[in-house]
């Protein structure tokens, strides 16, 4: 999508979202929120290299990832729908529907190719409340895209559309002008429209002052060239005639029906099954390949105990004449002396047929292991629900066992803090540790351990100075850094998401502190 084609679209965004409130918000596919207004849907995809935005009647749709989508828009009603300058970044403003979102909240759709990304932010501050992706600094120096940092627009694309008839731009159009030189330089305009622009006339400075004019005062519509979409402006093409129409087919990647993440689970851990049961057939090949014969290992020992004047203990290796006059190295145990190292080759040699068969036996598990998994991985898209949940089930046995306690922090006045390692300790923490009336918080919109505020019998509730010391520890033990927002409730508020995996939770009545990880 071109920036200039989603200038198009905003008032037909407009048109469809005015004096409405938000009815619904799911998920219909891992790259698209999906937002309900009146009897339709409108969808936000942001997949990177195929951004795109559509309006629908109907919507299959699960809950997203993290609760704060639905917290901060369901029900917030629009307020008004922008766009930054001519680039490919839209804007809906909704009111506020609590004290805490109090300003309103933002929601920014960035359709910027490989780094597209929706993004939930807190007008009044512009801290960013949820992301459908984190992107770190380690990814991308000029800013970071994470909950509880302070939102930063994305870096222009080139001159603002008011500036396109200045004297440097059109100066800068003079003599061969390329289709990169114009959307390198031109906000909003990307390959398909700057190859039209050039196509349109032989005066590209012109064309470029007239689409300007037109996108200035918002006098285009969606048109279709042989280049792709684009405004009616510059080029000859034929009228779209529902711009927000869904694409005809589904973008690369997502299949058909029903968006489902528990068969996106599944099939994640297949794949990382696969892989491991492969790394383990290979490694079982290469033991096979280098197991020595009982014959080779007891004349290993044989020639160690024959020159066992010249061999001492703590040495690692003996290179050795064998009785064919051919040098060969053999290993050795610092710590043994020569005798010991002989007899254990020795002790190898009688033992070698018990190292060969359970290589052998791991071997055929391994491939009997592949086979499985991969028959399960090809019907996947064709099982049933039911059988969804029973492979979960099936392959979550053979995952590690919780081992070990929750980590355990002794907090101001007493209270009692304890954290969980990993996902299945996380589960069994907050479900079969924590009583009901203990407080419960976690990193919002991050991965992370699931921190429980014991109460231990007390009737009282923790000062503001204890509840802001356990959310830097739920900060510390997050997926993300810098500023943090942490949610925190009750542990009876808190229920396991259906179909997710351990760990995976939905909570409500939860309130929002901002810890520094």
């Amino acid at each position: 999508m071109e920036g200039i084609y989603l200038s198009s679209l905003v008032p037909l965004v407009e048109e469809k979202l005015r004096h409405r409130s938000c009815r619904a918000v799911g998920m219909t596919s891992s790259s698209t929120l999906s937002l309900g207004f009146g009897t339709g849907w409108l969808h936000l995809h942001a997949k990177p290299g195929s951004a795109d935005l559509w309006w629908t009647d109907t919507a299959s749709t699960v809950p997203p990832d993290s609760p704060s989508w639905e917290h901060h828009l369901k029900g917030a009603p629009v307020e008004r729908i922008t766009q930054q300058g001519t680039d490919r970044v839209l804007e809906i403003y909704f009111a506020g529907r609590s004290p805490y979102d109090a300003g309103g909240i933002r929601l920014v759709f960035e359709a910027t190719g490989r780094n597209a990304n929706i993004i939930l932010v807190r007008t009044r501050d512009s801290r960013i409340l949820a992301s459908l992706r984190k992107v770190l600094s380690g990814v991308n120096r000029f800013r970071t895209v994470s909950p509880g940092v302070v939102y930063k627009s994305p870096p222009s694309s080139g001159f603002p559309a008011d500036e396109w008839g200045s004297d440097k731009v059109q100066k800068l159009l003079q003599g061969d002008v390329t289709p990169k030189l114009l959307y390198q330089n031109l906000e909003g305009v990307g390959p398909a429209s700057a190859r039209s622009i050039l196509a349109a006339t032989g005066n590209p400075a012109e064309s470029v002052k007239k689409l300007a004019h037109k996108l200035l005062e918002k006098e285009f519509k969606p048109w279709q060239t042989k280049f792709g979409k684009i405004p009616v402006s510059i080029g000859e093409g034929s009228a779209i005639q529902k711009p927000l129409a869904p694409p005809v087919e589904k973008p690369e990647g997502e299949k058909s029906g029903e968006y489902r993440p528990s068969r996106v689970q599944l099939g994640t851990i297949l794949k990382k099954r696969i892989s491991s049961e492969n790394k383990r057939v290979k490694s079982s090949h290469k033991s096979l390949d280098r197991l020595a014969s009982p014959d080779e290992l007891r004349s290993w020992g044989n020639l160690i105990l024959t020159f066992k004047k010249d061999l001492r203990k703590g040495m690692k290796e003996a290179v050795l004449t064998d009785w064919e006059g051919v040098q060969i190295s053999i290993k050795l145990k610092e710590s043994l002396n020569p005798v010991e190292n002989a007899n254990r080759y020795f002790r190898k040699a009688g033992k070698v047929h018990l190292e060969k068969n359970r290589l052998e036996q791991r071997l055929l598990t391994g491939m009997e292991r592949i086979d499985y998994l991969s028959d399960i991985l090809q019907k996947l898209e064709t099982i049933t629900d039911r059988e969804v949940t029973h492979y979960l089930e099936k392959l979550g046995k053979t995952e590690k066992k919780v081992t070990g306690a929750p980590l355990e922090y002794i907090l101001e006045d007493g209270w009692r803090c304890l954290v969980g390692r990993n996902a299945k300790q996380n589960d069994h923490l907050t479900f079969k540790i924590a009583a009901k009336t203990d407080i419960w918080l976690h990193a919002r919109g991050a991965t992370g351990a699931h921190v429980i505020l014991k109460r231990d019998g007390r009737a009282d509730n923790p000062a503001a100075s204890v509840l802001d010391q356990a959310a830097r520890i739920a900060a510390k033990h997050s997926s993300t850094n810098g500023m943090v927002p942490v949610d925190w409730t009750l542990v009876k508020y808190v229920r396991r998401m259906k179909g997710g995996g351990p760990g995976q939770v939905v909570y409500v009545r939860e309130k929002t502190l901002f810890a520094e990880a």
